[in-house]
């Protein structure tokens, strides 16, 4: 009876329960049934209380296997990772090298990333639902030049904007320079004059007080509030918590302080806004038509799509709207086409240049990433060659070849978070520098490393010690223990060199690459710099006044401060030039690189001027001694006198291009052109001057005149010019002394070089020359360090092969020229694959270049020949160490 209850209760337990417990069970039961049959009831207690106990400790032995293997893992981590760092603390020069190089992989990386992420991925902060957020653009073809594109619309297209009903809302805004503070204190800053509509439509809240409201952006009721950044805010009042209410001098008037913006906000644009301030305050500053008039066309719309609605749609509805709105004459209006683009969309509706470079070097930082762990591969697997020995012993104690690939890319992950959290320091040192020398005009509202970059490096560097430690551990735990068993043969195998040689070639091959695109870029800053502007930007420095506002003054009082003002600067011109360090001065109104101006040019027995594509004529009104100050020569005919002024009879001077167009084969001197519309009297062509680059570094020749300053109507904005014969920041300071005690009216004095205003179209070619000759740099090293550690490796594995071919009589020439011979063919191999790596990319790479091909033969027969060289350096050492191998100790030694 028991033995049956003991079946019946092996059926209630588990298979290994009954596995392991069943056959003692029954045993039992069948003693128990045999020895106590007459206490029947007694024993089935018995029985079940065995059976209970048995249970118990099955349970016990299950929970306690669990607990074990639960922790077991853990416990071998931790002694994997302890294990690690020993290991790497008896090899201090391999780990530091290493660490190094990952520092310097990862901190290129994380600095470019964090460029990457502000310039192509997050954009302005604090714009909610950025993708409905869009720019409006306007398309037309004027007569005699080719379809242009541009940003800057008129107040009308923005009254036709925000009636759209794809539109939820839209906003209108300008950016200009202005100054705060009086005096001594005065200080530039940027001004976002916008529509009251521009902080709702983007989302934004304030950070302390409030934005302005409809009401004080009015055509009758504009007041002169302000909403000053954070920045400015911590600069001026230090983070005062009383800053509401108080006053803030902005280009000499008194506005009140009604809010400050949250931190790192820009608008819908990534540069620097100090003060936002209504739109409708530039109405004492600018034309006071300016809001009706279809010519001024300076003002950047914004608009916000309806949940739903297709942008090419919204586009064909701005389009229509804004030609049947149009009531002039000009046919380009009537045929202009209005459409919207991201906030990341430049001036013209292209990509920034910047962005196009930033999104090249990208990808660069993925090579060197790619070099370096070819590097530590390679560093990898000479060294688990040399623990081949201690990874068999490893292997016969019992190790499991799991447990040995995880000690080993523990090891790499570790060395690979060292160079990570090394190569924060250098993202730090790298985007700070970036950010303040060639990206200076984007704000940056976070730290050079922020959490984003440092969950990317944390990723990246995790990623890469997995990566560059599989590889080398798996072929060093293959056959570890017959390896380690066999001695006197060489350590080495074929496929472990080949896989060495491999990844060596591959680093060679992308240094070629990441070379010969920094000698482009290095070639496209040096054309850039050397291209014939026309004028000397270097020397020239451009002095522009702020003065104290009118308001308070009576109408004939402000009309004569007003003329007083006007002729100012050129009043002032002597007193200028006998500056020390000063060679010369002039005064004009329409610069290069600065403020352009276009005109209507009506030529006698011509029904239209030639039509060139590169636009109609512009012009610039300039005092005598212009063309000496700016270094422009003058080709033909003369200079203006000081008898030419507003009165006398008047004169121009005109471009080479313009000649060459309009009096092709003839010469225009004392030719008759009627400026203006409607046309004015007849103009005197006195001189030809070189043509000059009026807007961009790359641009075609354009048609220009010049006249006398006095004779300009309708345009102005007069700005100094003083040619400098020493330091530019000295004698800045000397002309801003000179200015400010000639006129106690002025509160600011700016100054800066013509090359400082060419400077940002600069920066894409710098900062692609910058990045790309430290990659390629750094790539450099790293490949020479390979060749080295391959060749030295190569020494070290055949030195008795060597021995035994001394033995047999070879010269010593003959040997050290093998090692050569090994180093120069993986270069070669290195060469002509990075070679056609970069010829098939030229076609990308070729927008981004400056006059010089992306195929130039000159750079890359250079970084053939640096490489060659590098080669060369990295196996000297090597080759005489296989010259010197001793041929009787080598065989000793096997």
């Amino acid at each position: 009876m028991i033995e049956a209850l003991y079946r019946a209760l092996l059926l209630l337990y588990p298979a290994e329960f009954r596995r392991r417990f069943g056959a003692e069970m029954l045993d039992t039961a069948r003693a128990l049934d045999a020895s106590r049959r007459s206490r029947r009831s007694r024993a089935v207690i018995d029985a079940l209380h065995t059976a209970v106990a048995l249970r118990a400790e099955y349970r016990r032995e299950r929970r306690f296997a669990f607990t074990e293997n639960r922790h077991m893992p853990w416990d071998a981590l931790r002694r994997d990772v302890i294990f690690a760092i020993r290991s790497l603390r008896r090899e201090p020069a391999f780990a530091l090298f290493v660490a190094a190089t990952l520092a310097l992989a990862t901190g290129a990386n994380a600095a470019l990333f964090g460029i990457a992420d502000r310039l192509l991925v997050r954009g302005p902060d604090h714009v909610r639902d950025a993708e409905r957020v869009r720019r409006v653009y306007v398309t037309a073809q004027p007569p005699g030049m080719g379809q242009f594109t541009t940003a800057g619309v008129g107040h009308v297209t923005y009254d036709i904007v925000r009636r759209a009903s794809s539109a939820e809302a839209a906003a209108t805004y300008a950016i200009n320079d202005g100054t705060t503070g009086r005096g001594a204190e005065a200080r530039e800053i940027k001004i976002g004059y916008a529509s009251a509509s521009l902080f709702s439509l983007l989302g934004v809240q304030p950070a302390q007080g409030r934005f302005f409201a409809d009401e004080e952006d009015s055509t009758t009721g504009a007041r002169r509030v302000a909403v000053i950044s954070d920045g400015l805010w911590q600069r001026q009042f230090g983070r005062a918590t009383d800053v509401l209410g108080r006053s803030l001098i902005i280009n000499d008037d008194p506005y009140d302080i009604v809010g400050v913006a949250p931190s790192g906000f820009t608008g819908a644009e990534l540069g620097r806004v100090d003060v936002w301030a209504p739109m409708n305050l530039l109405s004492a500053r600018i034309t006071n038509d300016w809001m009706r008039s279809w010519s001024a066309q300076w003002l950047s719309v914004i608009i916000r799509l309806r949940q739903g609605v297709d942008p090419d749609a919204a586009s064909d509805e701005l389009t229509t709207l804004f030609t049947r709105a149009y009531d002039g004459d000009e046919k380009h209006m009537r045929e202009a086409r209005v459409w919207t683009a991201g906030l990341g969309a430049a001036d013209d509706g292209s990509e920034p240049a910047e962005s196009r470079v930033v999104r090249w070097l990208s990808g660069v930082s993925l090579l060197v990433l790619l070099i370096a762990c070819a590097n530590v591969m390679n560093l990898l697997l000479a060294r688990g060659a040399r623990r081949a020995r201690e990874l068999g012993i490893r292997r016969a104690l019992g190790a499991s070849r799991l447990a040995l690939l995880r000690m080993l890319v523990i090891e790499s992950t570790l060395l690979s978070l060292i160079g990570a959290t090394l190569g924060l320091l250098v993202a730090h040192v790298i985007g700070g520098a970036a950010r303040n020398t060639l990206l200076s005009s984007i704000e940056w509202s976070s730290a050079p490393v922020d959490a984003r970059v440092l969950l990317v490096s944390l990723v990246t560097a995790t990623a890469m010690g997995v990566f560059v430690g599989v590889v080398p551990a798996i072929d060093v735990t293959r056959d570890a223990l017959a390896r380690a068993l066999r001695s006197g043969v060489r350590g080495g195998s074929g496929r472990r060199l080949r896989l060495r040689a491999a990844l060596t070639v591959v680093q060679s091959t992308l240094s070629v690459a990441l070379l010969i695109g920094a000698g482009l870029f290095v070639r496209s800053v040096w054309n850039a710099r050397h291209v014939d502007l026309g004028f000397d930007p270097d020397r020239v420095l451009v002095v522009e006044v702020s003065r104290a506002s009118l308001a308070g003054l009576d109408t004939s009082a402000r009309d004569t401060e007003r003329a007083r003002r006007r002729l100012f600067l050129a009043g002032v011109l002597d007193r200028v030039r006998g500056v020390p360090g000063v060679e010369g001065a002039s005064v004009a109104v329409g610069l290069p690189f600065g403020n352009r101006f276009s005109v209507r040019i009506t030529v006698p027995d011509l029904d239209a001027l030639p039509q060139t594509g590169t636009g109609g004529p512009s012009i610039s009104a300039v005092e005598p001694a212009y063309f000496r100050t700016m270094g422009t020569r003058l080709l033909r005919g003369r200079d203006f006198n000081p008898t030419d002024r507003a009165g006398s009879a008047p004169v121009a001077i005109i471009s080479e291009f313009m000649a060459r167009t309009v009096w092709p084969g003839r010469d225009p001197i004392g030719r008759c052109v009627r400026i203006g519309d409607p046309p004015g009297p007849c103009t005197t062509i006195v001189g030809v001057a070189e043509n000059t680059h009026r807007a961009r570094l790359v641009e075609a020749p354009k048609m220009h005149v010049y006249i006398p300053l006095g004779q300009e109507v309708g345009f102005g904005g007069a700005a100094m010019l003083v040619r400098s014969s020493q330091d530019a920041e000295s004698v800045a300071d000397a002309v801003r002394s000179e200015l400010t005690t000639a006129d106690a009216t002025i509160t600011f004095v700016a100054t800066e070089t013509l090359a400082e205003r060419i400077d940002p179209q600069m920066r894409s070619w710098e900062l692609g020359t910058s990045t790309l000759l430290f990659s390629g740099l750094l790539a450099l090293v790293v490949s020479a360090v390979g060749i080295y550690s391959l060749l030295a490796y190569l020494v070290a594995d055949r030195r008795h092969e060597i021995g035994v071919r001394l033995a047999l009589g070879a010269r010593v020439d003959h040997v050290a020229m093998i090692v050569v011979r090994w180093s120069i063919g993986m270069s070669l191999a290195g060469i002509a694959a990075g070679c056609l790596i970069a010829a098939a990319l030229g076609t990308f790479m070729q927008p981004l270049l400056f006059q010089v091909s992306a195929r130039d033969p000159m750079v890359f027969g250079s970084v053939a020949g640096v490489l060659l060289l590098v080669a060369l350096a990295a196996s000297l050492l090597p080759s005489l160490r296989a010259a010197r191998v001793d041929p009787l100790e080598a065989l000793r030694a096997e």
